[in-house]
């Protein structure tokens, strides 16, 4: 029996987020007689490094400092090239900005095949980091993207249709299941809120909007709940807007929380407020859990929210529609369920953990049974 082909998979650092959480599914749902993930990352910090624990793996280091063009950058891309060789890794597979770039750089050298990952629209990406960014994704073998707007987008960057793989988000509905069963973490606030998961450290997550919206919903449901979960730069921000507009009294600032099904089972509706989004885990989850989900009409949220089937959608920045839709579905018990259904259906169809595995695993195959040479290419 042939040994299993080995995957470098390339990580800046795991802390909490959807796409860290992505990878973290991917390695723990490998089959190891196929494939044997070597885990690496830039820095060895964040709260899913325990979950790589339990799943037999201990990342090694490639510490770039803060800034990815510095002297110490050479050093390091040397060490990876070395270490890609010494370990035979048969694939590289980087999983964001800075180890897209270092991938591709490590991978040419190497001689070796290179998936870049592309789960957002890049809406924060600054100076030089967009361009190198869109020149590393020309030349991988293959951009892995969640949606089809970010398929788009790498199409019209210069990128070849067929090098694009479309591999959607896996939701472990077994774990997801089990996790709901369970009493919070911590005393929940109050039942039957709306819940919006999301970090504060960008304003493209429209926290600000759903505030707003927050305060049309209480003048006819004085009885509504908002519970806010992530954590960021503008939580203070958001929670002294809460206080200016008179409706910090029923909205809860949670933090991170690592006990989002048991909070979302607890929950009557899900809410995204996103000027940008590849495919959230946060829809996902909550779709997961039976709730309706009102959410922006932007990225891929439409590939995921069905408008009129398991949730609603309405336009970027524009609190009034969001309040309204909100209004619906707390107004009406069935059509919460009937949506509700509707949504953990779509899940089970179409985001399921064995789907995510085949489309990675039909990636993988295809890249270490390519028997043409590698060749070497430039990111100009």
């Amino acid at each position: 029996m042939p040994e299993p082909r080995r995957i470098l998979i390339f990580q800046n650092r795991f802390r909490i987020g959807g796409q860290e959480r992505q990878t973290v599914l991917n390695v723990r749902s490998m089959d190891r007689a196929r494939f044997e993930p070597v885990v690496a990352v830039l820095h060895l910090d964040g709260d899913h490094l325990q979950d790589l624990e339990v799943a037999g793996v201990r990342p090694v280091v490639f510490d770039v400092g803060g800034r990815m063009i510095r002297p110490n950058t050479a050093w390091q891309l040397a060490r990876i090239v070395r270490f890609v060789h010494t370990e035979r890794i048969a694939v590289i597979h980087a999983q964001d900005v800075y180890t897209n770039v270092l991938g591709v750089l490590a991978a040419r050298l190497a001689r070796v095949p290179v998936i870049l990952t592309r789960v957002d629209l890049g809406h924060h990406l600054e100076g030089y980091r967009r361009p190198l960014l869109q020149a590393a994704s020309r030349v991988a073998d293959r951009v892995l993207v969640n949606a089809l707007c970010i398929r788009d987008l790498a199409v019209r960057e210069g990128v070849e249709a067929d090098r694009v793989a479309v591999v959607r988000n896996g939701v472990d509905l077994e774990a997801l299941d089990l996790e709901a069963r369970r009493a919070p973490d911590h005393p929940v606030p109050e039942p039957g809120a709306v819940v919006c998961i999301a970090n504060m450290h960008h304003p493209v997550k429209g926290q600000s909007d759903l505030l707003v919206a927050m305060r049309e919903v209480l003048r006819t449901r004085p009885d509504a709940r908002l519970v806010l979960v992530g954590e960021g730069v503008r939580r203070p921000l958001l929670e002294r807007l809460a206080r200016r507009l008179g409706i910090s009294d029923r909205c809860y600032f949670l933090g991170h929380r690592l006990d989002a099904p048991a909070l979302l089972a607890q929950a009557v509706a899900g809410v995204s407020a996103s000027y940008a989004e590849g495919i959230s885990n946060a829809i996902l989850e909550s779709m997961a859990m039976r709730l309706p989900v009102v959410a922006t009409r932007v990225g891929g949220t439409p590939e995921v929210v069905r408008e009129g089937q398991n949730g609603f959608l309405v336009p970027p920045g524009a609190p009034a529609a969001l309040a309204r839709r909100i209004l619906d579905l707390l107004r009406d018990p069935a059509l919460r369920r009937r949506m509700g259904e509707r949504g953990r259906r779509i899940v089970e169809e179409e985001f399921g953990l064995a789907q995510m595995r085949l489309s990675y695993d039909a990636l993988y195959q295809e890249l270490t049974e390519d028997p043409s040479p590698r060749i070497v290419a430039g990111l100009g």
